[in-house]
C-alpha cells in the first residue's frame, strides 16, 4: 500500500491522522454475525435524480453500496442490495413539482423488495442534489418497516449529518466518511445489543433531542485486505447496455477503484471533508487480479476506474501498465471520473494506450491560472495543455472538465476558461464538460459562503438549485461580479464553440458520426456522442413511463 498526503491545510492534516490501523480481516472475525441470527441487512441504492431538462446524466454501477455490503457479507450477515436504478433503468418518473425526474424503482417498489423482517436498512446518500427524493425514500421505508434501524451514509450525509437527522426523523443513524467498517461496527452493535454510542463516525439524535456526533469514520489503512465489491448481490447485466454508461459504452462496462481518497484540497470539492487528505493506492497486483477476475466472471469489455484521482504517481502507473501487458488481458479501460496530469508524460501516456486505455478525463477546472491558484487546484495550465496534446496525438479520447463562476471570478476569468476550452479543441480534445459553480455541502467554499451569509437556510429550494448541473436552461451565480444568465450564455457558447471546433478541425470525426448513425448498432467514440444517445433513450423511457 502506497500513501501520499501532501496536505497544507491544518484542519485537513488533523483529521487525516484519524486512521483505523486494525487489520480488516481481524475486524470481520471480531464483528461476526451472532450464530443463527439470519435477520436481513439490506443496503439500498436509491433512484437516480436528474433535472427535467438534463442533457447529461450518466449512471454508474453502485460501487459504494457494493463495497459496504461486501464487508457486512464478509462478517457473515444475511445481507442483500436493492439497486433501485439497475432494477428499473428504463422507468423514468416526473416529480410532482415538475422540476426533476427520477430514474429507477418507485418508493413502493423498493419496499416490495425488502424482507418484512429486515433488521437494518442502509441507504446510500451520495449527492446533495438528490436529498429531497432520498428523504422521501427514507420516510417511505420507515412507514413500511417501523421496527427496522435505518442508517444512511455517503458524501451528502457526511457533509450535513445533523441536517439529515433533524429534517428526516425516519433516519436513526448517519455514518460519515469512509464507512465500510463503521457501518459493520454499527450493524454488529444492533444485532448483539452492544452499545453503539461511541462507534467512531456514527451520528444520531439522542432521546432528549441532543445531537450526538461521532466525528469522521477513521480512514482504513489496510485497504488491500478489504473485500472486493459484492457484485454478486446485484444483477450487473442491467448495466451492460449502450445507454447512460459513465464512460464510453462498450457493451459490458464494469467498475473498479484502484485508490481511495485524494491528496489535494481543491476548495470547491468535498473530498477533504469526506475522505480527508489521506490517499491510498492498492497493490498493483491486487488491482490487476481484480480486473482479471471481472473479465473472467462477467466477460467485461471495459473497466471504468471510478477513483477520485486515479493517477498521481508515475512509478505506480508504469508498474500497473507493465502488469497489464504481462498478463495480456483483452480488455479496454477508461478514466471517466477525471485525473491529474502531473504523471501523464509521453512515456506514461504511451504505456496507458498500449495497455488498452481509451478515455482520459482531465480536470483543469479553469482556464485562468489566477482562479486555479485561488481554489488550490495546484496545477499549471501549460503543463496540462501539453499533456492533453500528447494524449490526443497518441490516440486517447480526451475530455476536459471546467468550472466557471467561482465566487471570486469576474467576466475576465470566465472568458479565459471559454477561450481555453476552444484552444484545447484545436489540439485534439474530443469532449468538454463546462459546469457552472455550485457550492456543495462539505466543501471549503460552501463553508465560506455560509459564513458570509450568501447561502441561507439549507431548505428544499437550495437543493433544487443544485439541478443547474446537467441542464443548459438553468442559471445560478454565487459571484457578485457576474449575473446568472451571463454564466448560462458563456456555458452554451463555450461548449458550442468547443464542439464546433473539435469536429471542424478534425473532419474525420464528422464522417465517423455519419457512419455510426447509419449503423444498425449504436457505438459512441466519445462522450458527446454517448450523451446524445443517452438523452434520446432517456426521453423515450420518460414517455413510456408517463
Amino acid at each position: 500500500m502506497n500513501e501520499v498526503s501532501p496536505a497544507t491545510n491544518a484542519e485537513a492534516r488533523r483529521v487525516a491522522k484519524v486512521v483505523d490501523k486494525r487489520s480488516p480481516l481481524s475486524v470481520f472475525d471480531e464483528l461476526r454475525a451472532p450464530e443463527g441470527d439470519r435477520r436481513p441487512v439490506v443496503v439500498v441504492r436509491p433512484p437516480y435524480l436528474l433535472a427535467k431538462d438534463a442533457y447529461t446524466a450518466p449512471i454508474a454501477l453502485p460501487i459504494g453500496p457494493c463495497y459496504v455490503a461486501a464487508s457486512v457479507e464478509k462478517a457473515g450477515y444475511n445481507v442483500s442490495i436493492v439497486d433501485a436504478v439497475g432494477e428499473a433503468m428504463f422507468q423514468v418518473f416526473g416529480s410532482d413539482c415538475g422540476r426533476y425526474n427520477t430514474q429507477g424503482l418507485s418508493v413502493s417498489q423498493i419496499v416490495e423488495r425488502i424482507p418484512a423482517d429486515a433488521a437494518v436498512i442502509g441507504i446510500s446518500m451520495m449527492f446533495s442534489v438528490e436529498w429531497i427524493h432520498n428523504r422521501e425514500v427514507a420516510e417511505g421505508l420507515r412507514d413500511a418497516f417501523p421496527d427496522a434501524t435505518i442508517i444512511v451514509g455517503g458524501e451528502h450525509a457526511t457533509a450535513v449529518p445533523e441536517l439529515v437527522l433533524r429534517t428526516c426523523p425516519a433516519i436513526d443513524f448517519v455514518v460519515t466518511g469512509e464507512g465500510d467498517l463503521a457501518f459493520l461496527d454499527l450493524v454488529h452493535g444492533i444485532f448483539t445489543g452492544i452499545a453503539t454510542d461511541d462507534v467512531p463516525g456514527v451520528h444520531f439524535i439522542d432521546p432528549e433531542g441532543g445531537y450526538h456526533t461521532g466525528g469522521l469514520s477513521p480512514r482504513i489503512m489496510n485497504v488491500d485486505e478489504m473485500p472486493r465489491p459484492a457484485w454478486n448481490l446485484i444483477d450487473v447485466e442491467h448495466y451492460f447496455i449502450d445507454n447512460w454508461t459513465y464512460g464510453i459504452a462498450t457493451g459490458r462496462n464494469m467498475a473498479i477503484m484502484a485508490t481511495r481518497g485524494c491528496p489535494y484540497q481543491c476548495t470547491f470539492c468535498s473530498n477533504p471533508f469526506m475522505w480527508t487528505t489521506r490517499y491510498l493506492m492498492r497493490d498493483v497486483n491486487d488491482v490487476v487480479d481484480e480486473i482479471e477476475d471481472i473479465v473472467e466472471r462477467y466477460q467485461a469489455t471495459s473497466i471504468d476506474f471510478m477513483d477520485l484521482t486515479a493517477i498521481t504517481k508515475k512509478d505506480w502507473t508504469m508498474a500497473f501498465c507493465n502488469e497489464l501487458k504481462q498478463r495480456k488481458l483483452d480488455v479496454v479501460w477508461q478514466l471517466p471520473s477525471g485525473t491529474r496530469s502531473e504523471a501523464l508524460d509521453v512515456e506514461t501516456l504511451t504505456a496507458l494506450y498500449e495497455t488498452g486505455c481509451r478515455l482520459l478525463v482531465y480536470a483543469p477546472e479553469s482556464g485562468s491560472q489566477e482562479s486555479l491558484d485561488i481554489v488550490k487546484k495546484r496545477l499549471k495550465l501549460p503543463n496540462i495543455i501539453e499533456s492533453m496534446r500528447q494524449a490526443a496525438r497518441i490516440g486517447h479520447t480526451v475530455k476536459m472538465n471546467v468550472i466557471i463562476g467561482f465566487p471570486h471570478e469576474n467576466h475576465r476569468h470566465v472568458m479565459a476558461s471559454v477561450f481555453f476550452a476552444w484552444k484545447v479543441a484545436f489540439i485534439g480534445a474530443e469532449d468538454l464538460n463546462l459546469a457552472i459553480f455550485n457550492p456543495y455541502p462539505g466543501s471549503e467554499l460552501f463553508k465560506q459562503l455560509c459564513d458570509q451569509g450568501v447561502i441561507g437556510e439549507l431548505d428544499d429550494d437550495y437543493f433544487m438549485r443544485l439541478l443547474v448541473q446537467g441542464s443548459l436552461s438553468r442559471a445560478v451565480s454565487f459571484t457578485p461580479h457576474i449575473s446568472p444568465w451571463f454564466l448560462a450564455i458563456a456555458r452554451v457558447a463555450g461548449m458550442g464553440g468547443f464542439y464546433t471546433l473539435a469536429y471542424l478541425t478534425h473532419p474525420g470525426r464528422i464522417w465517423r458520426v455519419i457512419r455510426n448513425a447509419l449503423s444498425p448498432r449504436f457505438q459512441a467514440h466519445n462522450l458527446i456522442e454517448q450523451r446524445i444517445h443517452d438523452f434520446i433513450v432517456r426521453r423515450r423511457a420518460e414517455k413510456a413511463s408517463a
